[in-house]
């Protein structure tokens, strides 16, 4: 299915990246209520130091080579990294601008990316975006601030027009590398509609995803809509690849191309989450009708909660 949607006038577009701004700064104090520190420093840990088992330790933070060493058990404790940075690579292919119920997923994305961002510089954390098809579309460097805060804001929203071209993570994954040699935790908000994703089921070590999860901490958001799994009853539909163009394919909707097409969408759907896993980074499905905010404080408190435990 292709859906597009119309250019924003200029202005039109500014009055939306203000509300978003506004809105945002809003939801990430509500997100950040209680606590000053950073909602995404769950895995941004590092090596502090070794000291004797204690009972109650989790036995997963044993080291085995001091304890095989010494003859008797010794645990590794990790501490915070001081200082985070928070970048964030935002699709914007022709595939994002599929919308079947008013909110497109470029907009949804765009949404989530502003409440990253606002919630990470609320935090003092720097903050870096980018937006990306088959190239880098626009960005602005990791950094801290209100300014800088609504730039980023601004740059999200300007580009929910969505602009042509394919989904590349390669070009996301050589942005975000290039901006830091410290671990970071890296955002990736997209459909994952990039052609090299089907080309294997097995893990890539050379791949763009495995590499830049070997260097930092990667959030890979998938943003969906529910109408890309579930066909409507409408007799023939004309479909046409919204990235790679090509001639419109009729499609049947009867109740077995119906069931047909569901189970191929939700097969598509588990493996690309399997894929994701494989290459080392944190998925997290955020539907169109689904509240951003609600779906990002769930997903990065349970990271958090992990985090602690790992540390222990």
């Amino acid at each position: 299915m292709d859906v597009r949607l119309g250019p924003t006038p200029p202005a039109a577009l500014a009055r939306a990246a203000r509300l978003l701004w506004i809105r945002s700064r809003h939801e990430a104090s509500s997100w950040l209520v209680g606590s000053s520190r950073s909602p995404f420093r769950g895995g941004g840990v590092e090596f502090d130091e070794l000291r004797p088992y204690e009972p109650g330790d989790d036995v997963r933070s044993i080291d085995w080579n001091a304890t095989a060493r010494s003859g008797t058990p010794w645990v590794k404790r990790f501490r915070e990294e001081r200082a985070h940075t928070v970048l964030v690579a935002l699709d914007v292919s022709a595939s994002m601008a599929f919308a079947s119920q008013g909110r497109s997923k470029l907009a949804s994305a765009a949404r989530a990316a502003a409440l990253i961002a606002a919630a990470a510089q609320r935090a003092g954390d720097r903050v870096g975006l980018a937006t990306f098809s088959d190239e880098i579309r626009a960005s602005l460097p990791p950094a801290r601030g209100d300014v800088h805060g609504w730039r980023l804001v601004r740059l999200a929203s300007e580009q929910i027009a969505s602009a042509p071209g394919m989904t590349r993570l390669n070009v996301a994954s050589a942005w975000a590398l290039a901006q830091t040699r410290r671990r970071a935790l890296v955002v990736l908000l997209s459909d994952f509609r990039d052609p090299a994703l089907d080309s294997t089921l097995a893990r890539d070590a050379a791949s763009p995803l495995a590499q830049l999860a070997s260097r930092h901490d990667l959030v890979a958001i998938l943003i969906d809509d529910p109408r890309e799994h579930a066909l409507v009853a409408a007799g023939g539909v004309r479909l046409m690849d919204p990235e790679r163009g090509g001639p419109r394919r009729l499609l049947g909707t009867g109740r077995r191309q119906r069931a047909r097409y569901a189970a191929a969408a939700a097969t598509r759907q588990a493996a690309l989450q399997r894929r994701l896993r494989r290459e080392g980074a944190d998925p997290l499905v955020l539907t169109t009708p689904e509240d951003p905010l609600r779906a990002l404080v769930r997903f990065f408190r349970a990271r958090e909660t992990r985090g602690r435990r790992a540390a222990r």
